[in-house]
């Protein structure tokens, strides 16, 4: 599969912008709005929202159930998109998303926050890869790789006004906004694309659905084996066992499946199976970014909500620059450079993140974060370009499917190992400073009480920190193996 030249199902050139290919277009950018929104926004307010509902230990499940839920859909979303067409498909994630982001407002209780979420995350799952499948089925490859500037500046847009807007309701009218914001987006999304009609797979095609259930119970299992990253929670290894081999069954179905929900033939590729990796490493590194920044800004430095959406904003801004950038470079430089160098700056900014600040720790923290934000930009949209070219119409939603499944994967499971890691350091920072483990239970509170715990979170998220450099430089290390297979694959317009 490596060796075939990345070609187009279209004429090389452009498509013409006729009235309906616009409202197509601008319809997908809301869509994919919505999603990047939803990123931005939702980040900075956790540590108000925390505050409010309570019950700390749940605090990354309302990251890490969403992701649970957005990710192992996924598959099965571009599975489906392919039998049922991408339209069909789309409206239910929409229908989904924006119901969900009705009830994650009325929430009372942050266990009932973790579950709206979760249901938000179901809706997920279907917009960006099924909105980035029909990009790439509305535009053939020298054109689309142009069209990602628009559609990266939907993500420009979410971090400049996501993080902003986000501090700014929850500071007038409340936190339970951020999520009534997405009702209108998906409904001018839906109204604009009311028109479209898509290709659909001919033919029987079977659903795996025994594949999708083990895939979300054995995910689901590992995620509460690890204990969700909750202060206070402890690993649970027999039920991470029980999760292994929940897994190990998924692989065995999905090897006798005549149409798998994971199709494993693309991990055994060259090029495939390397780019689905730096997919997982850079979705780790990403969530983890959004769910901890706004944390050690709040919790850890005693700042505002605003000033945590200001810390993180780089990062959302700095990778939908990158990547149009990189979608013009790409088909005079190739792929492979520019995921070598996107993967170096990667690993220049994380280093920054760790390094001792020489200027105010919240502006070192922004520049960090848009230094790693053009490093993604660099590395993943390039990758993703070449993955749908690689395979045929057929497997187009499958192969985005699991290019988005990777990333989600890396930031469910990279969330809740990194909250382990944030909970053994505030805890054994306690300790050492003859404090109560049991008082420590709630970082948020206790360090808007004391300097001792803005200090004990400080401390937890430097160990963070150093993980995000570990990524980066594995990071690296694929990319490597990646640019020696240079000759494999040729880009052609």
């Amino acid at each position: 599969m490596a060796e075939v030249a990345l070609k187009t199902d279209v004429a090389p050139g452009s498509v013409p912008w006729t009235s309906e290919r616009i409202r197509w277009t601008g319809g997908l950018m809301l869509a994919m709005l919505v999603a990047a929104m939803d990123s931005t926004i939702v980040g900075t307010a956790l540590p108000t929202i925390g505050g409010e509902l309570g019950n700390f230990s749940l605090y990354p499940w309302v990251f890490s159930g969403y992701l649970l839920t957005a990710t192992t859909t996924v598959p099965l979303w571009g599975k489906l998109a392919d039998l049922y067409g991408r339209k069909l498909v789309l409206y239910a994630g929409l229908a989904i998303f924006v119901g969900a982001s009705v009830l994650c407002a009325s929430a009372h209780s942050m266990l009932a926050l973790v579950l709206f979420r979760a249901l938000q995350g179901l809706g997920a799952g279907s917009l960006q890869p099924v909105t980035t499948t029909l990009v790439g089925d509305l535009f053939p490859m020298p054109q689309r790789a142009k069209i990602q500037g628009l559609f990266g500046g939907m993500w420009a847009l979410a971090a400049v006004t996501g993080p902003l807007l986000g501090a700014v309701l929850v500071s007038t009218v409340g936190w339970r906004w951020i999520f009534i914001v997405n009702v209108p987006i998906g409904v001018v999304s839906a109204v604009l694309l009311w028109s479209f009609s898509d290709r659909v797979r001919g033919g029987k095609v079977s659903i795996d659905y025994l594949g999708a259930l083990l895939l979300t119970a054995g995910v689901g299992l590992l995620l509460f084996g690890f204990g969700s990253g909750g202060v206070g929670t402890h690993v649970q290894w027999p039920l991470i066992g029980f999760a292994v081999a929940v897994l190990a069954a998924f692989v065995l179905v999905e090897r006798r499946a005549p149409s798998p929900t994971v199709p494993l033939r693309f991990l055994t590729d060259s090029v495939i199976g390397p780019a689905l990796l730096l997919s997982i490493l850079g979705g780790t590194l990403f969530f983890g970014l959004t769910s901890y920044v706004p944390l050690y800004v709040q919790a850890g430095l005693g700042g505002s909500a605003t000033s945590a959406g200001a810390a993180l904003a780089p990062l959302t801004i700095g990778w939908p620059i990158a990547s149009a950038v990189s979608g013009r470079l790409m088909l005079r430089l190739g792929y492979q450079r520019l995921v070598l160098t996107g993967t170096l700056i990667i690993l220049a900014g994380t280093l920054l993140l760790a390094a001792p600040p020489p200027i105010t720790p919240l502006a070192w923290v922004g520049v960090s974060t848009m230094v790693i934000g053009v490093g993604l930009g660099t590395l993943l949209s390039p990758l993703l370009v070449v993955l749908q070219t690689l395979v045929e119409w057929g497997d187009r939603g499958s192969i985005t499917a699991m290019n988005q499944f990777s990333r989600t994967i890396g930031g469910a499971v990279g969330v809740a190992l990194m909250g382990i890691l944030l909970a053994s350091q505030i805890t054994s920072g306690a300790l050492a400073r003859g404090l109560d483990p049991a008082k420590v239970a709630d970082p948020l509170r206790l360090s808007t009480q004391t300097a001792t715990g803005r200090d004990l979170v400080a401390h937890g998220i430097q160990s963070v920190n150093l993980v995000y450099v570990g990524i980066a430089v594995m990071s690296v290390v694929v990319a490597v193996l990646v640019t020696r297979r240079r000759s494999e694959v040729s880009l052609q317009g």
